[in-house]
């Protein structure tokens, strides 16, 4: 008991300047080492022309958020819309007022928020990338299942606790799928979407949420298109900001998503490489780095190296069906403090701005390919009085960053290699309400990415490491800690992709492990381990090729903790669209259950999916 318990106050109040450390694994791993017996019954199988009417159930894994028990509660239906023809670029926009019902609680006292997002698709469609906005601050980055011609579902619970000062007033709700419908393409699939909130009241047990005063959103505010910044060029995206004089802490959530030709970032080939291989082969350049950069008045306070998302469409889709990969449905997000630079922020004798920028590899501007979908929001905490200080140490070197690589003779194998590290170290002296504070931030950030290419490029193997550390203090007190590593190897083989009735497949390994201290909330820790492989046969159309039969099997396990002593695991997996096997236990279970267990095939998985061809 004390060793565990130990652990968890550790991870809470420890100044530790690594990635997760072994203590902080251990209760993850532990739980993961107790799990029950499996129990397997079978189904009707469900494949892409199944003449069933029952829907194949998608989902990411994911833990529910930790709310009160035995209080009270209610739960709001905030937008229902169906995204069809016409919605590109569409989005669609409610009114949100805040509830009022006795059951709800007291507006903005709030111990818990959820969201409950279920989506409905039936027919062929794309993955399709999906945001939700209250009030112009993005609150939750999601996409879309691939579905299947006997219907998709899929459910997720997002914590939104944090944002509660944008639900104790009215604005605008704002949510994006941008979905495209033509017949041309054997585009059909709609997108039946249901988004709701629940709101719980304190309990005894469960106080009030610790949130900041307000929120400040970083997007384009546009009333009527999406509102994350499309961002393309190394200039970046520029609000202006001015923080309430009375500010005594303030940080910056961010928001990031590689888009078209950077939506596989990782995998992307440095330009020193590029011209070893004939266009035909498609490699995109600009290399497999990037940094979304934080700045101030230009000076950089912080820096996000984000994980990579794979979405249900990414890489081979089959290996995503029904189980997606982890961030699909939920994309991470990541936090700056940006405490140090509040003297400057609250002086209004000038403008202020803060830039969202993302910076890549590539030898020649931009840096990176088009394009980066970018928002956030910064949340802030005010005193009584006046904040006056100054930033009394800056340390920001240059990003270290080196590309080498080589090949056999005639270009046979080439190899590529990209290593970065980054440091910053802020600090500044704060006199607020509360007294005399010091502040610091800090990063330490590694990465690593190695490429080997075959049969002109045509088969690829990837692996990159991101691991790092970010830390925040004032006057002594942790206030932040987000320990990371994101190891990730990929290995494609599209050799057979210009062939008539060709095809193509690959093998997947990615690990999400994070140890986040946020500024507002408890500690977590997660482990999400997936490996996916798979296959994808395709017809023989001219020009746009479209898959006709497939088969893909992905396991996953999936371990949380967290301050409160709450737990989640789960072993979990799905082959050729179907549920292998799903276990779930910790305190958490009830709240997300595993697939039922009709819905569960024996080993072999299900029948994988089969399209028609087409014909006429």
């Amino acid at each position: 008991m004390f060793s565990k318990l130990a652990f968890i106050l550790c991870a809470l109040f420890c100044a530790v300047v690594s990635q997760p450390s072994p203590e902080e694994l251990e209760p993850l791993l532990v739980g993961l080492d107790n799990a029950p017996q499996p129990e397997i019954e079978r189904r009707v199988p469900l494949s892409t022309n199944d003449p069933t009417v029952a829907p194949l159930v998608d989902l990411q894994v994911f833990a529910p958020p930790v709310t009160p028990r035995n209080g009270k509660s209610c739960t709001v239906t905030l937008l229902k819309h169906t995204f069809g023809d016409g919605s590109y670029n569409a989005p669609a926009v409610v009114d949100y007022i805040p509830p009022t019902d006795e059951s709800c609680g007291e507006v903005g006292k709030w111990a818990a928020i959820s969201m409950n997002l279920s989506v409905y698709s039936i027919g062929t469609q794309y993955d399709r990338l999906g945001a939700i906005y209250l009030s112009h601050s993005e609150i939750w980055r999601t996409s879309s299942a691939e579905p299947t011609k006997t219907g998709t579902i899929w459910t997720t619970i997002k914590d939104v606790t944090h944002f509660s000062p944008l639900f104790s007033k009215p604005g605008d709700l704002m949510i994006v799928f941008s979905n495209i419908i033509a017949p041309d393409l054997l585009l059909d699939g709609v997108f039946d979407v249901v988004l709701s909130a629940t709101f719980y009241p304190p309990t005894k047990l469960f106080p009030s949420a610790n949130t900041a005063d307000s929120i400040i959103p970083l997007s384009n505010r546009d009333p009527a298109l999406p509102n994350f910044f499309t961002i393309q060029d190394d200039v970046g995206a520029v609000t202006n900001v001015t923080l309430p004089s009375s500010a005594v802490e303030a940080y910056v959530e961010v928001f990031c998503s590689g888009n078209s030709a950077e939506e596989f970032w990782y995998l992307n080939t440095p330009d020193e490489f590029v011209q070893d291989f004939p266009d035909s082969t498609g490699l995109v350049g600009k290399g497999p780095f990037r940094e979304v950069q934080v700045l101030i008045d230009e000076t950089l306070a912080g820096v996000v190296w984000p994980y990579a998302v794979i979405y249900t469409g990414g890489i081979t889709p089959s290996n995503w069906r029904p189980l997606t990969s982890y961030g699909a449905y939920d994309q991470p997000t990541y936090w700056v403090d940006i405490t140090p630079f509040i003297p400057i922020l609250v002086d209004t004798k000038k403008q202020h701005t803060i830039t969202l920028r993302v910076v890549g590899q590539g030898t020649t501007a931009p840096t990176f390919n088009s394009n980066w979908f970018v928002s956030g929001s910064i949340h802030v905490r005010t005193g009584k009085t006046q904040t006056t200080g100054k930033i009394t140490s800056y340390r920001a070197p240059a990003l270290k960053i080196s590309t080498t690589g080589g090949s056999s003779a005639g270009n046979t194998t080439i190899w590529t290699k990209v290593v970065a590290h980054r440091e910053l170290a802020i600090e500044s002296e704060l006199f607020t309400s509360e007294g005399k504070k010091i502040v610091t931030f800090s990063q330490s950030l590694d990465y690593t990415n190695t490429a080997q290419y075959a049969d002109e490029g045509w088969v690829q193997w990837g692996q990159q490491s991101t691991v790092g550390t970010t830390i925040a203090n004032h006057q002594g007190k942790q206030v932040l800690r987000d320990a990371f590593n994101y190891p990730l190897s990929v290995f494609s083989n599209y050799s057979q992709y210009e062939q008539e009735f060709g095809g193509y497949g690959s093998e997947i390994n990615q690990t999400h492990t994070r140890a986040l201290q946020p500024p507002f909330g408890v500690y977590r820790a997660i482990q999400s381990v997936q490996h996916a492989r798979g296959e994808i046969g395709m017809d023989n159309w001219p020009g746009l090729r479209h898959a006709i039969n497939g088969t893909g099997a992905t396991d996953q396990t999936f371990a949380y903790v967290d301050g409160r002593g709450e737990s989640y695991f789960r072993d979990v997996a799905a082959k050729n669209d179907g549920w292998v096997r799903d276990r779930v236990w910790g305190t958490l279970r009830d709240a997300n259950p595993p697939v039922p267990k009709e819905q569960i095939f024996g080993p072999g998985g299900g029948p994988g999916f089969r399209r028609d061809l087409f014909s006429g």
